[in-house]
């Protein structure tokens, strides 16, 4: 009886078990392959006439605008120290660099009609002059030079 539903039964399954198994690797390689891409993040900061805009740039080809606001609006800008927002909600922070980043800022600006941005990102020093050409000096001269 068994002899008979192994020839009957799982025999025939044999070459469409195959074909499924190898659509199941080609699956597997293309998921890998996807989540690759998708893991390799950039951030670029954007400031023009005032205005900072903070970009994610994923694989190198597609981009997507995360926020952007006037500098003269920023009411706080100092080094990122995970204590600070340690009583914040994280779904409000908008991180635009690794969290782990020994040069990263954490900066809150106002915006008309909506929450503060708060933002931790790892300015280079032509976004860091930039920032203090338009940011108020006494947040960006405590910030920066310290």
């Amino acid at each position: 009886m068994l002899t008979f539903l192994i020839f009957t039964i799982l025999i025939p399954l044999i070459p469409a078990l195959a074909s499924i198994s190898i659509f199941l690797c080609f699956g597997i390689a293309y998921g890998a392959y996807w989540l690759s891409n998708k893991l390799n993040v950039e951030y670029e900061y954007i400031i023009t006439n005032g205005w900072l805009d903070i970009d994610k740039i994923i694989n190198k080809s597609s981009r997507k605008r995360i926020t952007g606001f006037d500098l003269s609006r920023v009411i706080r800008l100092e080094k990122y120290n995970p204590s600070l927002i340690a009583n914040m909600d994280r779904k409000q922070i908008v991180f635009a660099c690794n969290e782990q980043d020994e040069n990263a800022y954490l900066l809150t600006a106002e915006r008309d009609g909506k929450p503060n941005a708060i933002i931790v990102f790892s300015p280079n020093n032509k976004i860091q002059t930039a920032i203090e050409k338009f940011a108020p000096k006494f947040i960006t001269n405590s910030a920066f030079k310290n």
